[in-house]
């Protein structure tokens, strides 16, 4: 889980997030909101879910708040998410490294978008650099 303090973001892990692939593409996400939060918050101004499904039907959410003060990210949170973009974990990790085009993924079904799909454009502001959403 991690959460907003201060303008720092901390972490706890959980064997559950070891267990999919994109947790590490996540965790950039995190340190990017540690070095300047205010900055996504701005850019975003929404709460975005990401539901990854995982093998023997695992699935893990974490919800990025890029609404509220510096921004934050947890783990099964129970905050509402404005968007929620649904997909297996190892099509969201070939999404966010440029592997699997997000207009392909979403057209064969492999990339599943609800809720506000004007912060579902802004997803892009918030991955690591070497991501493509």
């Amino acid at each position: 889980m991690v959460a907003s303090t201060s303008n720092r973001l901390t972490t706890r892990n959980t064997s559950e997030e070891n267990d999919f692939k994109s947790t590490v593409m996540i965790r950039e996400i995190e340190k990017q909101f540690a070095e300047d939060g205010a900055k996504y918050v701005k850019k975003v101004n929404g709460i975005i879910g990401f539901r990854v499904l995982g093998a023997g039907g695992k699935e893990i959410k974490w919800i990025i708040d890029a609404k509220n003060g510096s921004g934050s990210l947890e783990l099964n949170s129970k905050t509402k998410p404005d968007c929620t973009i649904t997909m297996k974990d190892g099509d969201l990790v070939d999404l966010m490294t440029g592997k699997l085009n997000p207009n392909t993924a979403f057209f064969n079904g492999k990339l599943k978008i609800s809720g506000n799909m004007g912060i579902a454009m802004k997803i892009q502001s918030i991955m690591p650099a070497k991501a493509m959403l």
